[in-house]
């Protein structure tokens, strides 16, 4: 007669308890698996008969059955396995003094590092000397390990300013001025040039200065508002740049004038100005590029002569080169036929 042999789960059993396990009822347990939810099964097998004998059972691994048993039965509680009792260090308190007092003068002094000063600090007091091992658990042990956090960088947040509308398009002379900035240098100097540009008729207003702080921005602005022949201006058009900022806003609306600014890195939005500068670069600073360093009184001057003679003389390519832009400003405002 042929003896069948035991699982080994049973076999598990009869050597842990000293008695035979109940086969009839652990194939009784397992005919049930597709009846009773599969979790719920593992926890209370368990329970039963053990872990190791519920994981062979259903050909499960540990971590397998204790994610059963944790996440899908509430009832089901682990136990700490620390222990109750725990070893208390005995180290000394003028070594940990010593190593506090090091820490605080030399900021995240490693254990290494401090090996050498502590070797010297333990035979000058006769106390016995520490390994590295141990100096790291007495840092450990201290509150944010003794380390020196450094100072958080302050955010500044952009402020809330208005956008420019993504379909706008200025259709009457002087109800969009642009402004822009160009900047210049020549070895260490810096010079720039303001650029304020009517988006309709093109006409131009542009000046050189040494500064680039919103009260000067806001002067040129003054000076171009008394050069174009614009009343009322409506709205006023210029990048996230500082010059744009401060007091030149608080100009802009103590006159009631709506200021928009383009998106961050889209020059494109306001892309007449960026033209402008171009033509302004290649027209007229390929002549006096040095002359802006050397005399911006005089600079000034050549300037106000070449924007007379671009508003007044010149044609322009947005007007098929038929028009300058004094002449398609009198025509769209009607006081003369072009």
């Amino acid at each position: 007669m042929q003896i069948k042999k035991l699982p080994k789960y049973i076999i598990y059993k009869q050597y842990k308890t000293g008695k035979k396990a109940n086969i009839g009822k652990l194939e009784q347990n397992k005919s049930k698996e597709n009846d009773i939810d599969l979790f719920k099964s593992v926890y209370e097998y368990g329970l039963k008969y053990g872990y190791k004998i519920t994981c062979d059972f259903y050909n499960i691994g540990k971590s397998t059955y204790y994610n059963y048993c944790k996440r899908h039965l509430n009832k089901y509680k682990f136990k700490s396995q620390r222990p109750n009792k725990l070893r208390k260090p005995n180290w000394d308190i003028r070594v940990v003094e010593y190593i506090k007092e090091l820490r605080g003068l030399y900021a995240n002094l490693g254990k290494s590092k401090l090996k050498p000063y502590l070797d010297i600090f333990c035979k000058t007091h006769n106390i016995p000397t520490i390994s590295t091992g141990t100096i790291q658990n007495i840092i450990n042990s201290c509150k944010d390990k003794l380390r020196t956090v450094g100072s958080k960088r302050v955010v500044k947040h952009r402020q809330d300013v208005i956008r420019k509308p993504k379909h706008y398009k200025a259709k009457a002379p002087g109800e969009c001025n642009s402004l822009d900035s160009m900047e210049f240098r020549n070895g260490s100097q810096k010079a720039y040039i303001v650029v304020c540009l009517d988006e309709v008729s093109k006409l131009l207003y542009a000046q050189g200065t040494y500064s680039h702080s919103s009260s000067a921005v806001t002067s040129i602005f003054k000076e171009a508002e008394n050069y174009l022949p614009f009343d009322n201006l409506k709205i006023v058009l210029t990048d996230n740049g500082s010059e744009f900022m401060k007091r030149f806003d608080d100009y802009i609306d103590s006159k009631g004038i709506i200021h928009y600014h383009t998106y961050p890195k889209t020059p494109k939005q306001n892309a007449c100005c960026e033209r402008v500068n171009r033509t302004i670069q290649d027209e007229f600073m390929i002549k006096y590029h040095d002359l802006l360093f050397t005399d911006l009184v005089a600079f000034n001057k050549k300037l106000k002569t070449y924007l007379h003679w671009y508003n007044f003389e010149r044609v322009h390519g947005a007007f098929d080169n038929k028009f300058s832009p004094i002449n398609m400003y009198r025509h769209l405002t009607n006081n003369c036929v072009v």
